[in-house]
Protein backbone atom coordinates (compact mmCIF):
# COMPACT_ATOMS: atom_id res chain seq x y z
CA UNK A 1 0.00 0.00 0.00
CA UNK A 2 2.88 2.39 0.39
CA UNK A 3 4.19 2.23 -3.05
CA UNK A 4 0.83 2.57 -4.10
CA UNK A 5 0.08 5.65 -2.13
CA UNK A 6 3.86 7.10 -3.17
CA UNK A 7 3.25 9.40 -6.00
CA UNK A 8 5.56 9.76 -8.38
CA UNK A 9 8.26 12.36 -8.61
CA UNK A 10 8.80 13.92 -12.30
CA UNK A 11 12.03 15.14 -13.04
CA UNK A 12 12.98 18.18 -14.97
CA UNK A 13 13.50 17.80 -18.65
CA UNK A 14 17.61 18.04 -19.19
CA UNK A 15 17.25 20.89 -21.08
CA UNK A 16 15.86 22.59 -18.07
CA UNK A 17 18.26 21.46 -15.62
CA UNK A 18 21.18 22.84 -18.51
CA UNK A 19 19.31 26.14 -18.83
CA UNK A 20 19.11 26.48 -15.30
CA UNK A 21 22.57 25.85 -14.38
CA UNK A 22 23.82 28.49 -17.58
CA UNK A 23 21.54 30.68 -16.11
CA UNK A 24 22.74 30.51 -12.79
CA UNK A 25 26.59 30.39 -14.02
CA UNK A 26 25.63 34.12 -16.05
CA UNK A 27 23.25 35.21 -12.75
CA UNK A 28 26.94 34.77 -10.46
CA UNK A 29 28.81 36.36 -13.22
CA UNK A 30 26.41 39.74 -13.17
CA UNK A 31 26.86 39.83 -9.49
CA UNK A 32 30.71 39.94 -9.77
CA UNK A 33 30.80 42.43 -12.73
CA UNK A 34 28.68 44.42 -10.77
CA UNK A 35 29.98 44.27 -7.01
CA UNK A 36 33.20 44.70 -8.53
CA UNK A 37 31.75 47.78 -10.49
CA UNK A 38 29.85 49.02 -7.81
CA UNK A 39 33.32 48.59 -5.47
CA UNK A 40 34.82 51.16 -8.26
CA UNK A 41 32.85 53.25 -9.09
CA UNK A 42 30.54 53.69 -6.21
CA UNK A 43 31.23 54.88 -2.66
CA UNK A 44 31.64 58.30 -1.29
CA UNK A 45 32.99 61.04 -3.55
CA UNK A 46 36.55 61.43 -1.47
CA UNK A 47 37.31 57.87 -3.04
CA UNK A 48 37.44 58.98 -6.10
CA UNK A 49 36.85 56.83 -9.72
CA UNK A 50 38.27 53.24 -9.91
CA UNK A 51 40.71 54.16 -6.50
CA UNK A 52 40.43 51.11 -4.87
CA UNK A 53 42.35 47.54 -4.54
CA UNK A 54 46.05 48.14 -5.12
CA UNK A 55 46.26 51.51 -5.76
CA UNK A 56 44.46 52.63 -2.52
CA UNK A 57 47.28 52.94 0.25
CA UNK A 58 48.92 54.98 -2.78
CA UNK A 59 46.07 57.35 -2.72
CA UNK A 60 44.86 57.65 0.85
CA UNK A 61 48.80 58.03 1.68
CA UNK A 62 48.76 61.45 0.06
CA UNK A 63 46.87 64.34 1.71
CA UNK A 64 43.39 64.93 1.45
CA UNK A 65 43.93 67.72 -1.09
CA UNK A 66 46.46 66.11 -3.03
CA UNK A 67 44.00 63.43 -3.64
CA UNK A 68 41.39 65.82 -4.80
CA UNK A 69 44.10 67.16 -6.99
CA UNK A 70 44.07 63.19 -8.53
CA UNK A 71 40.42 62.74 -9.01
CA UNK A 72 39.71 65.84 -10.23
CA UNK A 73 42.85 65.51 -13.19
CA UNK A 74 41.05 61.66 -13.63
CA UNK A 75 37.58 63.34 -14.17
CA UNK A 76 39.55 66.06 -16.22
CA UNK A 77 41.16 63.10 -18.60
CA UNK A 78 38.03 61.02 -19.20
CA UNK A 79 35.56 61.39 -21.91
CA UNK A 80 32.66 63.55 -20.28
CA UNK A 81 29.55 61.22 -21.72
CA UNK A 82 31.21 57.54 -21.30
CA UNK A 83 32.00 57.34 -17.76
CA UNK A 84 29.23 59.73 -16.43
CA UNK A 85 27.42 58.32 -13.63
CA UNK A 86 24.00 58.28 -16.62
CA UNK A 87 26.12 56.13 -18.69
CA UNK A 88 26.88 53.53 -16.19
CA UNK A 89 23.15 53.23 -15.28
CA UNK A 90 22.51 53.01 -18.96
CA UNK A 91 24.61 50.25 -19.66
CA UNK A 92 23.25 48.29 -16.32
CA UNK A 93 19.64 49.16 -17.76
CA UNK A 94 21.05 47.50 -21.37
CA UNK A 95 22.42 44.35 -19.09
CA UNK A 96 18.97 44.07 -17.07
CA UNK A 97 17.28 44.06 -20.64
CA UNK A 98 19.38 41.75 -22.03
CA UNK A 99 19.28 39.22 -18.94
CA UNK A 100 15.20 39.22 -19.65
CA UNK A 101 15.15 39.08 -22.98
CA UNK A 102 14.08 35.80 -24.57
CA UNK A 103 16.14 34.17 -26.40
CA UNK A 104 18.91 35.07 -24.12
CA UNK A 105 21.77 36.10 -26.36
CA UNK A 106 25.13 35.67 -24.87
CA UNK A 107 26.80 38.15 -27.48
CA UNK A 108 24.63 41.03 -26.58
CA UNK A 109 25.89 40.36 -22.49
CA UNK A 110 29.32 40.08 -23.92
CA UNK A 111 29.16 43.52 -25.81
CA UNK A 112 27.73 45.14 -22.87
CA UNK A 113 30.48 44.01 -20.31
CA UNK A 114 33.01 44.17 -22.59
CA UNK A 115 31.81 48.45 -22.63
CA UNK A 116 31.41 48.07 -18.84
CA UNK A 117 35.25 46.95 -18.94
CA UNK A 118 36.59 49.55 -21.17
CA UNK A 119 35.27 52.37 -19.31
CA UNK A 120 36.72 50.88 -15.98
CA UNK A 121 39.89 50.63 -17.84
CA UNK A 122 39.92 53.96 -19.00
CA UNK A 123 39.37 55.38 -15.31
CA UNK A 124 42.34 53.10 -14.12
CA UNK A 125 44.40 54.08 -17.17
CA UNK A 126 43.71 58.37 -16.02
CA UNK A 127 44.03 57.57 -12.39
CA UNK A 128 47.48 56.00 -13.48
CA UNK A 129 48.56 59.08 -15.32
CA UNK A 130 47.32 61.25 -12.03
CA UNK A 131 48.77 60.07 -9.91
CA UNK A 132 52.25 59.61 -11.66
CA UNK A 133 52.81 63.18 -12.36
CA UNK A 134 51.47 64.29 -9.34
CA UNK A 135 54.25 61.92 -8.14
CA UNK A 136 56.88 63.30 -10.18
CA UNK A 137 56.32 66.41 -9.19
CA UNK A 138 57.06 66.03 -5.61
CA UNK A 139 60.46 66.68 -4.51
CA UNK A 140 62.73 64.19 -3.63
CA UNK A 141 62.33 65.00 0.24
CA UNK A 142 58.48 64.91 -0.23
CA UNK A 143 58.79 61.89 -2.25
CA UNK A 144 60.67 59.62 0.83
CA UNK A 145 57.74 61.37 3.45
CA UNK A 146 54.97 60.27 0.74
CA UNK A 147 56.67 56.53 1.05
CA UNK A 148 56.78 56.64 4.70
CA UNK A 149 52.82 57.62 4.68
CA UNK A 150 52.22 54.82 2.23
CA UNK A 151 54.14 52.05 4.53
CA UNK A 152 52.29 53.37 7.36
CA UNK A 153 49.01 53.16 5.56
CA UNK A 154 49.98 49.94 4.63
CA UNK A 155 51.08 48.75 8.52
CA UNK A 156 47.90 50.19 10.15
CA UNK A 157 45.46 48.78 7.13
CA UNK A 158 42.51 49.94 5.91
CA UNK A 159 41.07 51.22 9.31
CA UNK A 160 38.47 53.78 7.83
CA UNK A 161 38.91 55.68 11.53
CA UNK A 162 42.51 56.32 10.26
CA UNK A 163 43.14 59.95 9.68
CA UNK A 164 45.20 60.91 6.59
CA UNK A 165 48.21 62.33 6.71
CA UNK A 166 48.49 65.92 7.83
CA UNK A 167 49.46 68.29 4.63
Amino acid sequence: MDDVERTQRTRAPRWMRIAFGVSLALNLAVVGVLAGTFARFGGPPSRGPGMISYATPYVRALPRDDQREIFRAVRDQLPKDSNSRQARRTLYAAMIEALKAEPFDPAQVETILNRQNTAALAVQSAAHTAWLAHVAAMSPEDRAAYADNVSEFMRRGKDKKSKPPKE
